[in-house]
């Protein structure tokens, strides 16, 4: 792999299929730059919900006002600012956001408002310094990076998935969120025509960081 090519890799998954996970400890081997684009949906489901602004409100505010997305680098990972402030992890991963954020992130308003943020960040990781970065979310490979130079995509049982959401302290229901990720017109939960499917609850999280690192390699 040429010292001088900068890598975009392109991570989609339903929620517990090891995205996250997978992403930090690849871009700690490699230097790359993560961007969990969960977070991205989540701080500004919160931001509504701040204003108590419902998702179906959503469309109005937007219509009248501006949101100023910024971005903050801690370690490997960049992370949303959004009118200057930045939420924490434990503001972001709790029942409220988990039970709400699905609403939020299904809004086309929202998802074209993050677009163009999403896609920069390729520019922005390499600018900052980083070989490569890798961006997961649901509709990374299908639309948001569709020339990503690898495109992955995991899953696994629901019953595994819901049991590594338990063992992380979380106890709501993914089977709803994976209904709601997988049938939203915009932008749905899809595993990419061109992509490399991981069944991680086949696969230790060293042995997928493996796989990840033998196609990484192998671009040459």
């Amino acid at each position: 792999m040429s010292k001088n090519k900068y890598i975009i890799i392109a991570l989609d998954g339903a929620a517990g299929s090891g995205k996250s996970t997978t992403a930090k400890a690849v871009c700690q081997k490699f230097k790359y730059i993560h961007v969990d684009t969960g977070l991205h949906y989540r701080s500004l489901c919160l931001y509504f919900l701040n204003k108590n602004i419902s998702a179906d409100k959503v469309c109005d505010y937007l219509s009248c006002n501006s949101i100023s997305m910024n971005s903050v680098i801690d370690d490997f990972s960049v992370y949303l600012s959004l009118d200057g402030h930045h939420f924490s992890s434990e503001q972001l991963r709790n029942q409220e956001m988990n039970k709400n954020v699905s609403y939020y992130a299904r809004l086309p308003e929202l998802r074209n408002l993050l677009l163009n943020y999403q896609r920069d960040l390729c520019a922005y990781g390499q600018k900052s310094g980083f070989s490569g970065i890798i961006m997961d979310g649901r509709d990374i490979g299908s639309v948001v990076l569709p020339d990503a130079d690898l495109k992955f995509f995991l899953h696994a049982d629901l019953s595994i998935r819901q049991q590594r959401r338990s063992s992380d302290g979380e106890t709501d229901s993914i089977s709803g969120r994976d209904k709601l990720d997988s049938t939203r017109k915009t932008a749905p939960l899809v595993c990419p025509a061109d992509a490399i499917s991981i069944n991680t609850g086949l696969h230790t999280i060293d042995h997928v960081v493996d796989l990840f690192s033998q196609h990484i390699l192998s671009l040459g």
